[in-house]
């Protein structure tokens, strides 16, 4: 099919095609038309009726809440778009997108019907102009959208803010230990988690087939990609109405900005909104340990102790009673998380043996415990790392098909992407990292199928803040 669609690509070129202004439906015929790139919404038509989808340029709000408007595309399915959790695929500049039921993704995310052929349309982002060409005799058509369904974003910021009690900064000393100290109190018994022979919630998390996860991984102290994140799609509806879990893979505190390693407060400040969305969701929100969720001494990038800065930035600004409500706080995290569709832990699976009992009882095996939070891909120079093979082991070791997903984060695999699929030729395991100051991405179950979602980060504290000062808070 991919040969096929090149062929394709190969006769439309990026050349010249048939002008058209859109002012009304206009039924595609067997030669390419360019629409000018000027911003206004365009649906497709797939087929007689068959399917219509929405394409709409991208932006992102800044702190006025304001849109500001990117080069990128995003189409959509208009029936699904920001009422329920759902996927999009996004047009870049110079890039293109083929259209049909060929594309498993495409299947899960726009739910095509039978009459969508496996190639159906090509669309592609020309230096001036987006070139449609129709592929099928079923037909095509495109035409202006009057409704702009979805776009505006302010409505579900006033919710947020008032899931998260107010502004976002960071609370007052006497207010951070009580939240935390009622966390610990919920995390003692937390929901999905075997018991361990202590009596405490063992290492395993497993969520059941009924919640659709939406996992994100190493925040690293970047509270407006959280807040973009549950801003977006209908993953904040999906909380609310019990029916969604939030997943964060570890590593949330300890910016990785360059000239920031040793600044603490944004790390403080995330984990108080987070520990705000497990007070309100308690069977909703779960964290997974990774390598930065301790105070250790051996815990340094470029030379910084952010280890022993978090603690002493918590022990100063918090005092002796938060900090130990901290540690235990990490002590009763889960390692793992496991589900009829995805396995995901911070770093890495083991490279040894391992039964669902050992994740459970993992406080007797630390050598477990520091390869599925610190462990990387095997390379020359770590010959202890893992291979495809422990990716396979771990999937049999629980119970759970070939090709289920396994999602990490740990290891930014360059400096710029936020989601690696398939890395070092691994099928369906998957690498992400949520820290982006421009970028967020995010696995999230659609139609059965765990796909990745990037968004532009929004400049959330801000607004949020804002409201919360129209509104007299």
């Amino acid at each position: 099919m991919l040969a096929r669609i090149k062929g394709a690509l190969a006769r439309l070129g990026f050349g010249w095609g048939h002008n058209l202004k859109l002012g009304e439906a206009y039924r595609l015929g067997s030669t390419k038309v360019r629409v000018p790139l000027d911003g206004v919404p365009i649906e497709i038509t797939l087929g007689l009726n068959d399917r219509r989808l929405h394409l709409y340029r991208e932006n992102r709000l800044d702190r006025d809440g304001k849109p500001v408007w990117l080069e990128s595309f995003i189409l959509v399915d208009p029936r699904t778009h920001m009422r329920r959790i759902a996927g999009f695929l996004r047009l870049s500049p110079k890039s293109w997108l083929a259209l049909g039921s060929g594309d498993e993704v495409q299947k899960a995310i726009f739910d095509y019907p039978e009459a969508i052929d496996e190639q159906h349309m090509v669309l592609i982002y020309g230096r001036d102009a987006l070139i449609f060409r129709n592929l099928s005799d079923a037909g095509t058509a495109i035409a202006p959208v009057i409704d702009n369904v979805g776009l505006s974003r302010i409505g579900r910021l006033r919710r947020l803010r008032d899931i998260i009690g107010g502004r976002v900064e960071v609370l007052p000393r006497d207010d951070a230990l009580r939240l935390i100290e009622e966390v610990n109190r919920l995390m003692r018994s937390e929901a999905y988690r075997s018991t361990d022979e202590r009596g405490l919630p063992g290492g395993l998390l497993a969520l059941p087939r009924s919640m659709t996860p939406v996992v994100v991984a190493d925040l690293h102290a970047q509270a407006d990609n959280l807040l973009t994140v549950l801003a977006q799609n209908a993953f904040l509806d999906a909380l609310e109405e019990g029916c969604a879990a939030l997943v964060i893979l570890g590593d949330a505190v300890h910016c990785e900005l360059d000239g920031q390693l040793h600044q603490m407060e944004g790390s403080m400040l995330l984990m108080d909104l987070i520990f705000r969305l497990k007070l309100r969701f308690p069977s909703q929100v779960f964290y997974i340990r990774g390598n930065h969720d301790s105070f250790s001494e051996e815990l340094a990038k470029d030379g910084i102790p952010q280890g022993l800065l978090w603690a002493k930035e918590l022990s100063l600004k918090r005092g002796p009673s938060y900090l130990k409500a901290m540690q235990e706080f990490y002590d009763l995290l889960p390692y793992i998380v496991v589900s009829p569709d995805f396995i995901a832990c911070h770093a890495a699976p083991p490279t040894s043996k391992v039964n669902r009992q050992m994740l459970i009882e993992i406080h007797q095996h630390p050598g477990l415990i520091l390869e599925l939070t610190s462990n990387r891909l095997r390379r020359p120079n770590r010959p202890l790392g893992y291979s495809r093979r422990d990716v396979r082991r771990l999937r049999r070791s629980l119970h759970l098909d070939p090709a289920t997903p396994l999602i990490v984060g740990h290891t930014p695999i360059d400096h710029e992407a936020t989601v690696w699929l398939n890395v070092d030729g691994i099928d369906n395991h998957h690498v992400l990292f949520s820290a982006r100051p421009e970028s967020v991405g995010v696995f999230v179950r659609v139609s059965g199928k765990m796909i990745p979602l990037i968004y532009p980060v929004d400049a959330l504290s801000a607004l949020i803040n804002a409201l919360a000062e129209t509104l007299g808070d």
